[in-house]
Formats: structure tokens, C-alpha cells, sequence
């Protein structure tokens, strides 16, 4: 029996409407009026999830689908921006951060 079925979780990207596996997106949380990036995927609240490409989030925030799927009035989306224009450099940095416990040598 080697055709085992396997549940592979399925999101929307908030951007682009396309669904993907869920370790393809990053997932997006409210923070008082403010959006973050949960790449843990463990804060607490309603999430909304996002392709970690520039174009999706530019989307997402041209038609207001934060506030919209967070359920909240997102003000501020510098953080989120600033998260995006680091691009992958930024997630690999901040996912060595978090192996090491500290920042690898030569990061900002």
C-alpha cells in the first residue's frame, strides 16, 4: 500500500487569489492597527496569508485585503513592507537568528 494519502494544508494568498500549500505563504497577523509577519505561524489572532513576493503584497495592499481579511483597520504597513524589501536575505537571515540564538556574524 504504497499510495498513502497525505492532508497538506491549503491558504490563499491575500494577493494574488491562487491557493498554495501552506509552508509556500507567510502568514500575516494584526498587531494594533499594524500588520506583521508570523514566520513562526504561531501568534495568536486571525491570520491572513500572503506569497512572499513583492507584486502579491503590493496587491493585497492596493485593494485594502489586509484590513479587509484581518478584520481589523490596518494604519501601518511599514513593517510589512520593510519584511518584503529584505526578500529572502531577510527570512534566511531571521531564520538563522532564531537557530543560533543569536544574529550570524556580519548581519545587521
Amino acid at each position: 500500500m504504497d499510495d498513502v494519502l497525505t492532508h497538506i494544508p491549503q491558504r490563499t494568498c491575500i494577493g494574488c487569489r491562487q491557493r498554495e500549500p501552506r509552508s509556500a505563504l507567510v502568514r500575516l497577523v494584526a498587531q494594533q492597527h499594524t500588520v506583521a509577519v508570523d514566520a513562526d505561524r504561531v501568534l495568536p489572532g486571525r491570520g491572513a496569508w500572503l506569497h512572499r513576493r513583492r507584486d502579491c503584497l503590493n496587491r493585497a495592499l492596493a485593494s485594502r485585503a489586509c484590513s479587509r481579511h484581518l478584520r481589523t483597520a490596518i494604519t501601518d504597513t511599514s513593517g510589512l513592507e520593510e519584511w518584503f524589501d529584505l526578500g529572502s536575505s531577510g527570512a534566511v537571515l531571521e531564520e538563522a537568528t532564531k537557530k543560533a540564538g543569536r544574529k550570524p556574524m556580519g548581519a545587521q
